[in-house]
């Protein structure tokens, strides 16, 4: 059940307008749990760097801990989502977001597919059909 999800995870990474490469920094599987982390380079040379872990309860597949952390190639900060329990004022304890200010804001709870699809909002991406 972990390795479909994270096997879902690397198609999601390939068919991503934004991503242009990546690496699995780690990758761990268990019978109840899993956890990943992985590099990515984006196609305006950004970096996505993100780890999940993730608990199996009931047949389902729980993301309990992320970091998604999303910095310019000179590794300053652009946007970090995460669920570590620091920030206790934030609205939406745990999760939150990092921003480039310094700021940290409220935030519901994430997954790669959400922080891409926020990722791509703000990129330009370059049509091949064109």
């Amino acid at each position: 059940m972990i390795e479909s999800y994270l096997d879902g995870i690397l198609l999601e990474l390939l068919l991503s307008p934004v991503v242009s490469t990546f690496k699995t920094l780690k990758r761990e599987v268990g019978e109840e749990d899993g956890y990943v982390r992985i590099r990515c380079t984006l196609s305006n040379g950004n970096i996505l760097e993100f780890a999940e872990y993730l608990l199996i309860h009931k047949n389902k597949i729980y993301i309990e801990t992320y970091s998604f952390h999303w910095q310019t190639a000179g590794e300053e900060l652009i946007k970090r989502w995460d669920n570590v329990e620091h920030h206790k004022e934030i609205d939406t304890f745990p999760y939150h977001i990092h921003l480039a200010d310094g700021k940290v804001i409220s935030s519901a709870p994430v997954n790669l597919k959400k922080v891409l699809i926020d990722i791509e909002k703000t990129m330009p991406v370059n049509d091949e059909s064109e």
